[in-house]
């Protein structure tokens, strides 16, 4: 294991639910190569020959692939992918319209063009955003007057795109909380 590197799970937790810890994994993965194989062929060897159940298989690849510089933080197989959410004092109701009405969505939303794809009424809003990214908004009931947005944008071609895109959304969401509070 490079030593710069700490894995997002604990040894403790991916050897309760594959029998190795990081550095037995990462051991036997470059004994077997696994640095010149593709992310999907690494997650089917760890599951096919070493019966590691399939989350896990992902989990341990993509670890893997950080480990030895294949892959950083947030890229994934079809580029890189942002996160931001925020529960918010508001029903879920009053967030999702806020989320799906054109209007409404033009006194927060980030300044860029984006192509409603699908909805489903309160839970999710998807679209096509900047050229061939993907944005999917949900919305969650979070108990009397609370609801949370998370906001999940991928394919974006670079890191520095996606950062760019992220500080936008952070901004975007005080736009929201300010529009609802």
């Amino acid at each position: 294991m490079a030593t710069d590197y700490t894995p997002s799970i604990s040894d403790n937790a991916v050897k309760a639910k594959t029998g190795k810890d990081w550095r037995a994994w990462f051991a036997l993965m470059d004994k077997v190569g696994a640095n010149k194989l593709t992310h999907k062929d690494i997650a089917a060897l760890l599951h096919n020959k070493y019966k590691v159940p399939d989350w896990w298989s992902q989990m341990v690849t993509v670890e893997y692939e950080r480990s030895r510089g294949l892959r950083v933080r947030f890229q994934q197989a079809g580029g890189f992918t942002l996160n931001v959410s925020k529960t918010l004092s508001v029903d879920l109701t009053t967030l999702y319209r806020t989320v799906s009405d054109a209007k409404q969505r033009a006194r927060w939303f980030p300044k860029e063009p984006c192509e409603i794809t699908s909805t489903t009424d309160l839970k999710y809003f998807r679209a096509r955003s900047q050229g061939d990214t993907r944005l999917e908004i949900n919305t969650y009931a979070k108990g009397k007057g609370k609801s949370q947005i998370t906001i999940q944008q991928s394919r974006f071609k670079s890191e520095k795109a996606m950062e760019t895109m992220r500080d936008e959304w952070k901004k975007a969401i005080e736009r929201l909380t300010a529009l609802l509070t």
